[in-house]
């Protein structure tokens, strides 16, 4: 007489080839899926030849932002920078895609106009954000006070009206001028002496729904562009950059200094002299990667980290571009922030690119990510590109 097999044999022999199909079909669709084409061209890079800076001196790490104040909670989102008009009042560009000006006493705020085709409930969705318009950099017309140039994420450089309202195209972002490229994150915005336009596309390969793909990819598919008022042409002032984001001229006027977030450095552009039209770097190896560029009332500059280059590991994956191809292919993204510390950091900058002193959230348990910083004496305003609200905070001096 043969033994009966017991229940645990059996199902012991039905998982087997379970088992074995299962591994197969994962092995297929993992060749299938790798062999698609990526979305991006992944090339290696380093941040600077030094490592990044220890939070010593002038870095070391403090609760100043904690003391920040939250206002407007749940009421705006993403005001992403600020600028002052005559009057002191401050204007925002929300994710939305409205502008909106506060009351000087930070109580109330009216919206102003709204960049995008339509504004509707769903706006602030990042899959609505082409439609309803993205507002990011902004600047008062330098001879009319109620003409706001606006740098629009999805629709390229505008000029809008803050008393009528209505809004104009200067520059299309998808058709710029003949024989440039389209703008697909176009992001900040400043005027020279003379009434020249500058403004920065973040990247010509994608747009501000995909940026992170520019740090995965590591080529430099920023522009910083220049409009001219009088006669209405652009050009490319420089090309090649690794995501141009903020621009602010010096007080002299001589230069212009430019973000390049994804290499972690902010670079001067000649605006006159003997060096004019050429760029060199203003400060290097920067402990996070750079946002807007303000003016701070000692003088120097202040400069918002959008991430912090901390344990090491946006450094590791800048020398593996296939590790980052792999991300990209199989969008592994959303994991990747979620290994990436929270730590909020604005830098002030004296006015020859050295850092005099940093304020923290360590763990972003006030303030969320900061985009911008706009000083008004005895306080910061901070501004995000993600955070529902904004933050003030005291400034010591």
């Amino acid at each position: 007489m043969q033994p009966q097999a017991s229940k645990s044999d059996g199902g012991r022999f039905r998982r087997g080839p379970f088992v074995l199909i299962c591994g197969a079909l994962l092995a297929v669709g993992f060749a299938i899926a790798w062999s698609r084409p990526s979305p991006i061209e992944p090339v290696g890079f380093r941040f600077s030849d030094q490592p990044a800076p220890s939070f010593s001196g002038p870095l070391a790490v403090n609760d100043h932002l904690k003391r920040g104040k939250l206002l407007f909670s749940r009421d705006i989102l993403a005001p992403e920078s600020f600028v002052l008009d005559k009057q002191g009042r401050v204007y925002t560009g929300l994710g939305d895609g409205r502008v909106i000006r506060f009351d000087r006493e930070f109580k109330s705020f009216d919206t102003i106009l709204h960049t995008g085709e339509i504004l509707h409930h769903q706006c602030g969705l990042a899959s609505m954000e082409e439609k309803c318009g993205r507002p990011l950099g902004l600047h008062f017309h330098p001879s009319y006070d109620d003409l706001l140039y606006i740098a629009d994420s999805y629709k390229g450089l505008l000029l809008g009206n803050v008393t009528s309202g209505q809004v104009k195209t200067l520059v299309d972002a998808h058709h710029p001028g003949e024989g440039i490229l389209p703008m697909k994150l176009t992001n900040d915005v400043t005027v020279v002496s003379n009434g020249s336009v500058f403004f920065t596309d973040s990247s010509n390969k994608f747009d501000r729904a995909s940026n992170r793909m520019e740090f995965l990819e590591g080529g430099g598919n920023g522009r910083l562009l220049h409009y001219d008022p009088f006669d209405r042409r652009v050009r490319v002032a420089v090309q090649g950059l690794h995501f141009a984001n903020g621009i602010a001229v010096t007080p002299t006027g001589e230069h212009l200094l430019i973000s390049e977030t994804m290499r972690a450095r902010i670079l001067r552009y000649h605006l006159k002299g003997p060096h004019e039209g050429t760029v060199d770097v203003f400060i290097d190896n920067l402990p996070g990667l750079p946002d807007n560029i303000m003016p701070s009332s000692r003088g120097g500059y202040w400069v918002a980290l959008a991430v912090v280059r901390i344990y090491g590991l946006l450094d590791t994956l800048a020398s593996l571009p296939r590790l980052r191809n792999f991300i990209a292919k199989f969008n592994l993204l959303p994991i990747l922030e979620k290994m990436i510390p929270v730590h909020v950091i604005v830098l002030e900058l004296d006015g020859r690119g050295n850092m005099v002193r940093s304020l923290h959230d360590d763990n972003a348990e006030v303030t969320g990510p900061a985009s911008t910083v706009l000083d008004m004496g005895d306080r910061l305003l901070l501004g995000s590109y993600s955070a529902p609200h904004l933050v003030v905070v005291p400034l010591d001096s």
